[in-house]
Protein backbone atom coordinates (compact mmCIF):
# COMPACT_ATOMS: atom_id res chain seq x y z
CA UNK A 1 0.00 0.00 0.00
CA UNK A 2 2.73 2.76 0.53
CA UNK A 3 4.00 1.84 -2.83
CA UNK A 4 0.75 3.22 -3.93
CA UNK A 5 0.27 5.80 -2.03
CA UNK A 6 3.84 6.89 -3.33
CA UNK A 7 2.27 6.77 -7.13
CA UNK A 8 -0.59 9.06 -6.15
CA UNK A 9 0.99 11.15 -3.19
CA UNK A 10 4.75 11.29 -5.05
CA UNK A 11 5.94 12.90 -1.75
CA UNK A 12 9.39 12.02 -1.07
CA UNK A 13 9.05 10.20 2.86
CA UNK A 14 11.98 8.71 4.09
CA UNK A 15 12.50 5.13 4.53
CA UNK A 16 9.51 3.55 6.23
CA UNK A 17 7.16 6.44 6.13
CA UNK A 18 4.03 6.79 4.42
CA UNK A 19 1.02 9.27 4.10
CA UNK A 20 0.07 7.06 7.56
CA UNK A 21 2.42 8.68 9.66
CA UNK A 22 1.48 11.69 8.51
CA UNK A 23 -1.99 12.17 9.44
CA UNK A 24 -0.95 10.06 12.64
CA UNK A 25 1.31 13.38 13.59
CA UNK A 26 -1.17 15.88 12.52
CA UNK A 27 -3.79 13.95 14.70
CA UNK A 28 -0.95 14.19 17.22
CA UNK A 29 -1.12 17.63 17.59
CA UNK A 30 -4.51 19.15 16.16
CA UNK A 31 -6.09 19.40 20.34
CA UNK A 32 -3.03 21.81 20.78
CA UNK A 33 -2.84 24.72 18.80
CA UNK A 34 -0.14 25.97 20.75
CA UNK A 35 2.57 22.93 19.88
CA UNK A 36 1.52 24.08 16.13
CA UNK A 37 5.37 24.60 15.12
CA UNK A 38 6.60 21.34 17.32
CA UNK A 39 4.01 19.65 15.08
CA UNK A 40 5.01 20.47 11.37
CA UNK A 41 8.53 20.44 13.16
CA UNK A 42 7.92 16.81 13.61
CA UNK A 43 5.83 16.71 10.32
CA UNK A 44 9.10 17.51 8.55
CA UNK A 45 11.14 14.72 9.78
CA UNK A 46 9.07 12.46 7.85
CA UNK A 47 10.26 13.66 4.31
CA UNK A 48 13.69 13.21 2.83
CA UNK A 49 15.33 16.92 2.53
CA UNK A 50 18.28 15.36 0.27
CA UNK A 51 15.92 15.74 -2.97
CA UNK A 52 15.36 18.87 -5.23
CA UNK A 53 11.73 19.79 -3.96
CA UNK A 54 12.72 18.30 -0.54
CA UNK A 55 11.59 18.95 2.97
CA UNK A 56 14.32 21.69 3.25
CA UNK A 57 12.88 24.04 0.79
CA UNK A 58 10.93 26.64 1.71
CA UNK A 59 8.39 25.99 -0.58
CA UNK A 60 7.68 22.78 0.90
CA UNK A 61 7.60 24.13 4.28
CA UNK A 62 5.26 26.29 3.50
CA UNK A 63 3.36 23.69 1.79
CA UNK A 64 3.27 21.79 4.86
CA UNK A 65 2.63 24.15 7.14
CA UNK A 66 -0.66 24.43 5.10
CA UNK A 67 -1.28 20.81 4.70
CA UNK A 68 -1.32 21.04 8.38
CA UNK A 69 -3.34 23.99 9.44
CA UNK A 70 -5.66 22.61 6.85
CA UNK A 71 -6.27 19.26 8.44
CA UNK A 72 -5.94 20.07 12.01
CA UNK A 73 -8.97 22.68 11.01
CA UNK A 74 -10.73 19.58 9.58
CA UNK A 75 -9.75 17.54 13.21
CA UNK A 76 -11.22 20.28 15.07
CA UNK A 77 -14.35 21.36 13.07
CA UNK A 78 -15.24 17.55 13.54
CA UNK A 79 -15.00 17.30 16.87
CA UNK A 80 -12.31 14.96 16.48
CA UNK A 81 -9.08 16.35 18.29
CA UNK A 82 -9.26 13.29 21.05
CA UNK A 83 -8.77 10.29 18.47
CA UNK A 84 -5.56 9.09 16.87
CA UNK A 85 -5.55 7.06 13.76
CA UNK A 86 -5.59 3.57 14.04
CA UNK A 87 -2.69 2.35 11.83
CA UNK A 88 -2.73 -1.02 12.55
CA UNK A 89 -6.82 -1.45 10.65
CA UNK A 90 -6.32 1.21 8.18
CA UNK A 91 -3.47 -0.41 6.72
CA UNK A 92 -5.14 -3.42 6.78
CA UNK A 93 -8.55 -2.00 5.19
CA UNK A 94 -7.12 -0.21 2.68
CA UNK A 95 -4.87 -3.63 1.50
CA UNK A 96 -8.19 -4.75 0.95
CA UNK A 97 -10.29 -2.45 -0.70
CA UNK A 98 -8.49 0.62 -1.54
CA UNK A 99 -9.74 0.87 -5.32
CA UNK A 100 -7.24 2.51 -7.93
CA UNK A 101 -8.21 3.92 -10.91
CA UNK A 102 -5.63 4.25 -13.61
CA UNK A 103 -5.39 7.34 -15.10
CA UNK A 104 -3.62 8.53 -18.68
CA UNK A 105 0.42 9.03 -18.55
CA UNK A 106 0.72 5.90 -15.80
CA UNK A 107 -0.98 8.29 -13.12
CA UNK A 108 -3.38 6.41 -10.54
CA UNK A 109 -5.87 7.64 -8.33
CA UNK A 110 -7.24 6.56 -5.26
CA UNK A 111 -10.87 6.17 -5.72
CA UNK A 112 -11.92 4.67 -1.88
CA UNK A 113 -9.46 5.47 0.45
CA UNK A 114 -10.44 3.90 4.06
CA UNK A 115 -8.77 6.07 7.38
CA UNK A 116 -9.78 4.39 10.45
CA UNK A 117 -9.90 6.19 14.10
CA UNK A 118 -9.80 5.46 18.01
CA UNK A 119 -9.64 7.70 20.88
CA UNK A 120 -6.22 8.26 22.28
CA UNK A 121 -4.82 6.56 24.83
CA UNK A 122 -5.73 7.96 28.20
CA UNK A 123 -2.79 9.30 29.80
CA UNK A 124 -1.93 8.61 33.58
CA UNK A 125 -1.38 11.47 35.89
CA UNK A 126 1.49 10.99 37.99
CA UNK A 127 1.46 12.80 41.07
CA UNK A 128 4.87 14.15 42.82
CA UNK A 129 5.41 12.71 46.01
CA UNK A 130 8.56 14.49 46.92
CA UNK A 131 8.54 15.82 51.04
CA UNK A 132 11.15 17.14 53.20
CA UNK A 133 9.74 18.11 56.81
CA UNK A 134 11.66 19.22 59.82
CA UNK A 135 12.03 21.14 62.71
CA UNK A 136 13.03 24.71 62.49
CA UNK A 137 15.00 24.70 66.07
CA UNK A 138 15.61 21.96 68.54
CA UNK A 139 17.36 22.12 71.49
CA UNK A 140 20.39 19.38 72.79
CA UNK A 141 22.62 19.47 75.71
CA UNK A 142 26.51 19.79 75.76
CA UNK A 143 28.24 16.25 74.13
CA UNK A 144 24.90 14.96 73.03
CA UNK A 145 25.12 13.70 69.64
CA UNK A 146 23.06 14.85 66.81
CA UNK A 147 21.54 13.07 63.49
CA UNK A 148 17.89 13.49 61.55
CA UNK A 149 15.57 12.34 64.28
CA UNK A 150 17.08 15.19 66.16
CA UNK A 151 15.10 17.68 64.25
CA UNK A 152 12.55 15.02 63.44
CA UNK A 153 13.80 15.58 59.58
CA UNK A 154 11.81 13.25 57.15
CA UNK A 155 11.74 13.17 52.96
CA UNK A 156 10.65 10.98 50.66
CA UNK A 157 11.30 10.73 46.77
CA UNK A 158 9.05 11.75 43.89
CA UNK A 159 7.38 7.68 44.43
CA UNK A 160 6.22 8.92 48.34
CA UNK A 161 9.57 6.86 49.29
CA UNK A 162 11.55 7.70 52.40
CA UNK A 163 15.16 8.95 51.64
CA UNK A 164 18.05 9.22 54.02
CA UNK A 165 18.43 12.67 55.73
CA UNK A 166 21.90 13.92 56.82
CA UNK A 167 23.02 16.73 59.22
CA UNK A 168 25.78 19.16 58.56
CA UNK A 169 27.15 19.86 61.97
CA UNK A 170 30.41 21.60 60.77
CA UNK A 171 29.16 25.16 62.13
CA UNK A 172 28.28 23.99 65.73
CA UNK A 173 30.49 23.30 68.29
CA UNK A 174 28.40 20.31 70.66
CA UNK A 175 30.88 20.80 73.49
CA UNK A 176 29.94 24.46 74.01
CA UNK A 177 26.74 26.04 74.57
CA UNK A 178 25.28 28.46 71.86
CA UNK A 179 22.81 29.07 68.95
CA UNK A 180 24.03 27.31 65.77
CA UNK A 181 22.99 26.95 61.91
CA UNK A 182 23.12 23.34 60.58
CA UNK A 183 22.13 22.04 57.56
CA UNK A 184 19.83 19.62 56.72
CA UNK A 185 20.15 17.01 53.65
CA UNK A 186 17.72 14.98 52.20
CA UNK A 187 19.34 11.92 49.32
CA UNK A 188 17.63 13.85 46.73
CA UNK A 189 19.66 17.00 47.14
CA UNK A 190 17.09 19.17 48.96
CA UNK A 191 18.65 20.96 52.05
CA UNK A 192 17.02 22.85 55.12
CA UNK A 193 18.74 25.31 57.51
CA UNK A 194 17.99 25.12 60.78
CA UNK A 195 19.13 26.36 64.32
CA UNK A 196 20.47 24.17 67.10
CA UNK A 197 20.35 25.44 70.46
CA UNK A 198 22.91 23.75 72.87
CA UNK A 199 22.59 24.28 76.68
CA UNK A 200 24.49 23.20 79.81
CA UNK A 201 23.65 19.81 80.26
CA UNK A 202 21.27 20.13 83.58
CA UNK A 203 22.58 18.95 86.72
CA UNK A 204 22.22 15.41 88.23
CA UNK A 205 18.94 14.87 89.66
CA UNK A 206 20.58 13.21 92.94
CA UNK A 207 24.08 13.93 94.35
CA UNK A 208 26.32 11.24 94.73
CA UNK A 209 26.08 8.67 97.29
CA UNK A 210 22.02 9.58 97.56
CA UNK A 211 19.75 6.02 97.46
CA UNK A 212 17.03 5.72 95.49
CA UNK A 213 14.71 3.15 94.27
CA UNK A 214 12.68 1.71 91.69
CA UNK A 215 8.94 3.19 91.00
CA UNK A 216 8.60 0.63 88.34
CA UNK A 217 9.99 -2.74 86.40
CA UNK A 218 13.91 -2.02 85.82
CA UNK A 219 17.12 -3.21 84.21
CA UNK A 220 20.66 -2.79 84.88
CA UNK A 221 22.86 -2.24 81.91
CA UNK A 222 26.42 -2.61 81.39
CA UNK A 223 26.94 0.58 79.77
CA UNK A 224 24.75 3.76 79.51
CA UNK A 225 23.66 3.12 76.12
CA UNK A 226 20.83 0.38 76.98
CA UNK A 227 20.66 -2.18 74.52
CA UNK A 228 18.49 -5.88 75.39
CA UNK A 229 22.13 -7.26 75.56
CA UNK A 230 23.66 -5.22 77.80
CA UNK A 231 21.20 -5.97 80.34
CA UNK A 232 22.52 -7.47 83.83
CA UNK A 233 19.64 -7.96 85.82
CA UNK A 234 16.37 -7.14 85.82
CA UNK A 235 14.19 -5.48 89.10
CA UNK A 236 10.50 -6.45 88.56
CA UNK A 237 7.51 -3.54 89.66
CA UNK A 238 6.38 -4.05 93.27
CA UNK A 239 4.91 -3.13 95.98
CA UNK A 240 6.56 0.34 98.01
CA UNK A 241 7.66 -1.91 100.99
CA UNK A 242 9.58 -4.35 98.95
CA UNK A 243 11.39 -2.14 96.05
CA UNK A 244 14.55 -2.47 95.18
CA UNK A 245 17.04 0.46 96.28
CA UNK A 246 20.26 1.88 94.44
CA UNK A 247 23.19 3.85 95.34
CA UNK A 248 24.18 6.74 92.78
CA UNK A 249 27.67 6.69 92.96
CA UNK A 250 28.33 8.12 89.50
CA UNK A 251 26.20 9.35 86.21
CA UNK A 252 26.57 8.92 82.27
CA UNK A 253 24.98 9.70 79.16
CA UNK A 254 23.86 8.20 76.24
CA UNK A 255 25.06 8.59 72.90
CA UNK A 256 21.87 10.53 72.73
CA UNK A 257 22.19 12.70 75.91
CA UNK A 258 20.35 10.86 78.06
CA UNK A 259 21.25 10.72 82.20
CA UNK A 260 22.14 8.28 83.47
CA UNK A 261 22.93 6.88 86.91
CA UNK A 262 25.62 4.57 87.96
CA UNK A 263 24.81 2.65 90.58
CA UNK A 264 25.23 -0.29 93.37
CA UNK A 265 22.20 -2.38 94.12
CA UNK A 266 21.81 -4.44 97.27
CA UNK A 267 23.63 -7.17 96.32
CA UNK A 268 26.68 -5.35 95.21
CA UNK A 269 25.53 -5.20 91.33
CA UNK A 270 26.99 -2.20 89.67
CA UNK A 271 26.07 -1.03 86.10
CA UNK A 272 23.55 1.95 84.80
CA UNK A 273 19.94 2.46 85.59
CA UNK A 274 17.90 5.52 83.92
CA UNK A 275 17.51 8.44 85.42
CA UNK A 276 13.95 9.58 84.49
CA UNK A 277 11.67 10.21 87.67
CA UNK A 278 8.68 8.20 86.45
CA UNK A 279 11.07 5.22 87.34
CA UNK A 280 13.22 6.00 89.72
CA UNK A 281 13.01 8.51 92.69
CA UNK A 282 14.69 8.85 96.09
CA UNK A 283 14.07 6.80 99.01
CA UNK A 284 14.15 9.63 101.41
CA UNK A 285 10.94 12.47 101.57
CA UNK A 286 13.20 15.77 100.52
CA UNK A 287 9.99 17.76 101.75
CA UNK A 288 8.00 18.13 105.02
CA UNK A 289 4.83 16.85 105.26
CA UNK A 290 1.78 17.40 107.92
CA UNK A 291 1.62 13.50 109.00
CA UNK A 292 2.75 9.88 108.03
CA UNK A 293 1.60 6.17 108.62
CA UNK A 294 4.16 3.89 109.40
CA UNK A 295 4.10 1.07 106.75
CA UNK A 296 7.15 -1.30 107.69
CA UNK A 297 5.48 -4.42 109.22
CA UNK A 298 7.84 -4.69 112.12
CA UNK A 299 7.36 -1.15 112.94
CA UNK A 300 9.61 1.51 113.60
CA UNK A 301 11.26 3.62 116.36
CA UNK A 302 11.37 7.02 117.63
CA UNK A 303 14.49 9.02 118.67
CA UNK A 304 16.08 11.22 120.31
CA UNK A 305 18.95 12.38 117.89
CA UNK A 306 19.22 12.71 113.94
CA UNK A 307 21.29 9.78 114.36
CA UNK A 308 18.82 8.03 115.58
CA UNK A 309 21.29 6.37 117.74
CA UNK A 310 19.25 6.96 120.81
CA UNK A 311 15.90 4.88 120.63
CA UNK A 312 12.94 6.45 122.22
CA UNK A 313 9.73 4.25 121.67
CA UNK A 314 8.33 1.72 119.26
CA UNK A 315 5.57 2.38 116.69
CA UNK A 316 3.58 -0.02 115.23
CA UNK A 317 2.82 -0.38 111.89
CA UNK A 318 -0.25 1.22 110.63
CA UNK A 319 0.04 4.01 113.16
CA UNK A 320 0.00 7.76 112.96
CA UNK A 321 2.52 10.27 113.67
CA UNK A 322 2.65 14.36 113.20
CA UNK A 323 5.27 15.70 111.78
CA UNK A 324 7.06 19.25 112.27
CA UNK A 325 9.49 19.48 110.13
CA UNK A 326 12.55 17.90 107.70
CA UNK A 327 15.70 17.33 108.72
CA UNK A 328 18.90 16.59 106.70
CA UNK A 329 21.75 13.56 108.21
CA UNK A 330 24.04 13.52 105.45
CA UNK A 331 22.41 12.36 102.39
CA UNK A 332 19.12 10.75 104.36
CA UNK A 333 16.01 12.68 105.73
CA UNK A 334 14.82 12.88 109.17
CA UNK A 335 11.09 13.90 110.13
CA UNK A 336 11.13 15.59 113.23
CA UNK A 337 7.98 14.59 115.58
CA UNK A 338 5.42 17.58 117.65
CA UNK A 339 7.51 15.96 120.92
CA UNK A 340 11.16 16.48 118.85
CA UNK A 341 11.57 13.34 118.43
CA UNK A 342 13.00 11.91 115.17
CA UNK A 343 11.93 8.94 112.49
CA UNK A 344 13.46 7.87 109.20
CA UNK A 345 11.82 9.41 106.25
CA UNK A 346 12.15 6.50 104.50
CA UNK A 347 9.61 5.58 102.01
CA UNK A 348 9.73 2.07 102.35
CA UNK A 349 9.13 2.49 106.42
CA UNK A 350 6.38 5.21 106.75
CA UNK A 351 3.77 6.97 103.57
CA UNK A 352 2.86 10.45 103.67
CA UNK A 353 -0.96 10.61 104.68
CA UNK A 354 -3.47 13.69 105.36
Amino acid sequence: MNDVLKLCFPSNFVAGKSVYDEIGVIFKYADDPTKRDQGIAELSQLFDSTTTDGAGSAEFQKDLADTFDGVTSMITTNHLQNMTVDLVKTKQEAQNKAILTKLPGNNYWVQDFYLYLKPKPATSTVVDQTSFTADQQTTVTVGQSVDATTFHAKATNSSGDSIPVTVDTSKANLKKPGTYSVTLKAANGETKTVTLVVQTAPSPVVPKQTVVYGLKKLYLYQKPTFTKGQRVATYPKTKRTNRPMFKVIGYARSKSGLLRYQVKDAAGKTGYITAKSAFVAPVYYQKSVKRIKVLNKQGINRYQDLKLSKAEKHVRVGQTLKVVGLKHYHLTTRFELSNGQFVSANKKLVIAVK
